[in-house]
């Protein structure tokens, strides 16, 4: 439910921005090299509210690329463990829908019982998610074909609805994000005018929004077709690069490493993929999915058939990072076109 509406010209921006920085770390889309990317900000100037879905994805922020578990000193009669600094509260500004799906899918996995992660936990205990709506023709994205709504606030604490002529609403939808009243209680309550042209932005929005792919039938269809011959040719052009789950906003595979020296030594988490060879191999040598057609069969199963299976969500949202990156142009909405015509399955 909304609490509130603020309305922030584009002009001050800036301002509540830096209101923003303050208090806490804040990660948003900053043009690199002429290139839309998530990054921490340095600066209020460098939020850019051109960026529609950025490069890279915000799962950063919650799930480091590489991230100290703790550090140990091994004594004669009692070891030591040392943990890491303890998480900042940080915002994550300037989220479309579509990542904002993604880091629900990341809630499921990481909260699950019985070994919630504690300290994916904690970070994003800390964390307050500003989401931003986006115009629906963002290239290579198929969010639309999943039913995310460019303009849904739904599990965003802020949202920011662009209202033309240099506007934006802001919207406080929860209690984390009213605690960042400081940042937004100087700028005008929206009129009742402005509410209605929210009302029926959203209205256009969601009459765009379809269900392109039948996901429960998707599911039982890749259930049936673990064996089958498409994988030959789905698999045919992937290099095993791993660009497609770096950069995905969903995927969450990490290897565990240690990094010692004499008595001491941290314990180092890092993000891995299900597409690198090493990713399954057995200290015995054994590897259950020794072939790129495996690992290639892997990330479909568990982004359309697993994810749904045990979570009731799909593990894809749609952002088209993979199709745009991918240098072999193995397009996974021709992935899906494929596995959905296939006969009798």
């Amino acid at each position: 439910m909304i609490m509130e509406v603020k309305i922030i010209p584009v002009s001050a921006m800036a301002d509540f921005v830096g209101e923003l920085l303050k208090q806490h770390k804040v990660l948003a889309p900053v043009r690199r090299d002429g290139i839309c990317v998530y990054d921490w900000l340095a600066s209020p100037q460098q939020f850019d509210l051109t960026c529609t879905i950025p490069r890279n994805s915000a799962k950063a922020a919650l799930l480091p690329r590489t991230e100290v578990l703790f550090h140990y000193q091994l004594g004669k009669d009692k070891d030591e463990v040392i943990p890491p600094p303890a998480p900042k509260p940080q915002v994550l500004l300037g989220l479309h829908p579509c990542d904002i799906r993604a880091i629900n899918v990341l809630d499921a996995v990481f909260s699950a019982e019985p070994a919630p992660d504690q300290p994916y936990l904690a970070r994003r205990a800390l964390t307050t998610l500003i989401g931003h709506g986006s115009p629906d023709d963002v290239p290579a994205a198929f969010f639309l074909d999943l039913g995310i709504d460019p303009l849904d606030n739904r599990d965003s604490d802020l949202f920011l609805v662009p209202l033309g002529s240099g506007r934006y609403a802001l919207e406080i939808i929860t209690d984390k994000g009213r605690s960042l009243a400081p940042a937004y209680q100087s700028f005008k309550n929206a009129a009742s005018e402005d509410l209605a042209l929210i009302a029926e932005y959203r209205r256009q929005s969601a009459a765009k929004v379809k269900q392109g792919y039948d996901l429960e039938a998707l599911q039982i269809k890749l259930e049936k077709i673990f064996e089958s011959s498409v994988w030959n040719d789905i698999h045919d052009k992937c290099v095993g690069c791993g660009i497609c789950t770096f950069l995905c906003p969903t995927c969450h595979c990490f290897d565990i490493q240690e990094e010692t020296r004499g008595n001491k030594g941290t314990r180092v988490r890092v993000w891995d993929t299900c597409q690198f060879e090493l990713f399954t191999r057995h200290a015995s040598g054994h590897n259950p999915r020794l072939s790129q057609k495996a690992r290639t069969r892997q990330r479909i199963m568990h982004k359309f058939c697993y994810g749904i299976g045990k979570f009731k969500i799909p593990f894809c949202v749609g952002c088209g990072r993979c199709v745009i990156y991918c240098p072999m142009n193995n397009d996974l909405r021709t992935i899906l076109k494929k596995i959905q015509e296939i006969p009798g399955a």
